[in-house]
């Protein structure tokens, strides 16, 4: 692989598409599974976990995490410069990644575009994929968005300035800098427990699924639902603007249940040190796409999750909507 010319930022395949197809009625999941076939493959080989240096103090809580929950595969921690050295078919790799959609107003009446009305739509999350075997068998050592099979991913929420220039994660440690926010040694905990659940399923999971669990849900008629304190940031579409925060009350006033906002130190604290199951809610802005999770902290068990097209900030109705399933 002398000859090999290596990209590995962001994957970013733009296509455009009609901004009417953003009204079909849809329910996404968090994580998605894909790729199943290569699942049994890479359980035999080595993941390597993507960072821009291992060896930073920043790393250190979150490379302990995979070490402890990561059991699925051999793992090792490599710099984003040295993926090149461990291609192979058998191997995968955790990475941040992106998957970027340019979308264009049309006319609908004559299906003519408005000359200059366009905008570009940013998912970042964090992936896990294996390489592409025609890859190896090209003679043009270019790896692209092509060969990658993506075989799992999980959604990130990121601030504006991150997903206006994406490429500037890599500028932070794999703490993200705080640029990312549903993001924390104790929240990757859940995120890898859950992961290995659907992994070991061996099946699919697509992002276009709705998770309501109403037995385990019961549980919140008891105990306090812990709210990450960023949820409540504002988000203006207009500008970007999230200096303002939206008022507790009128977000909670319908959710009948106990609830705690809690800073995102304190809810990574009190995962990695519970001694009992307690539930927490993740909120993920995903570009215009919005997500609201029940995690149990213990297992990492998504027990409750729902999807909003084209919403920017969690709303009244969306407390509401989980109160109303928690009674039943």
């Amino acid at each position: 692989m002398r000859n090999m010319k290596f990209k590995v930022r962001f994957l970013k395949p733009f296509v455009t598409v009609f901004l009417i197809a953003f009204f079909a009625a849809q329910s996404f999941a968090q994580f998605a599974i894909s790729n199943a076939e290569e699942i049994a493959k890479i359980k035999n080989g080595t993941t390597y976990i993507v960072m821009k240096d291992p060896a930073s103090p920043a790393a250190q809580p979150y490379i302990d995490i995979y070490k402890k929950y990561w059991t699925f595969s051999k793992i090792e921690f490599i710099k984003y410069s040295e993926i090149e050295k461990y291609l192979s078919p058998e191997n995968s790799f955790f990475t941040i990644g992106s998957y970027a959609t340019t979308v264009q107003y049309i006319n609908i009446k004559n299906g003519v575009s408005r000359d200059g009305i366009s905008y570009t739509n940013t998912h970042l999350y964090l992936a896990l994929w294996s390489c592409d075997k025609k890859f190896f068998k090209s003679k043009k050592k270019e790896l692209t968005n092509k060969h990658q099979n993506e075989i799992a991913r999980i959604e990130l929420f990121t601030d504006f300035e991150t997903l206006n220039q994406p490429e500037k994660i890599y500028d932070s440690d794999y703490d993200g800098g705080g640029h990312i926010r549903n993001w924390s040694p104790g929240i990757l905990k859940n995120y890898i427990q859950q992961l290995m659940v659907l992994l070991k399923n061996g099946k699919e999971n697509s992002l276009y699924k709705r998770t309501i669990e109403p037995a385990k849900l019961k549980a919140l008629k008891k105990q306090i639902l812990y709210v990450p304190d960023y949820t409540l940031i504002k988000f203006s579409p207009f500008n970007g603007d999230e200096s303002k925060k939206l008022e507790e009350k009128e977000i909670f006033e319908d959710y009948k249940y106990a609830y705690s906002i809690i800073s995102m130190q304190d809810l990574n604290d009190k995962i990695l040190n519970a001694t009992e199951p307690f539930y927490y809610l993740i909120y993920v802005k995903s570009s215009t796409d919005k997500y609201l999770t029940v995690m149990n902290a213990a297992t990492g068990e998504v027990i409750y999750t729902v999807y909003s097209a084209m919403s920017y900030n969690i709303k009244s109705n969306d407390l509401e909507d989980l109160s109303d399933k928690i009674e039943k």
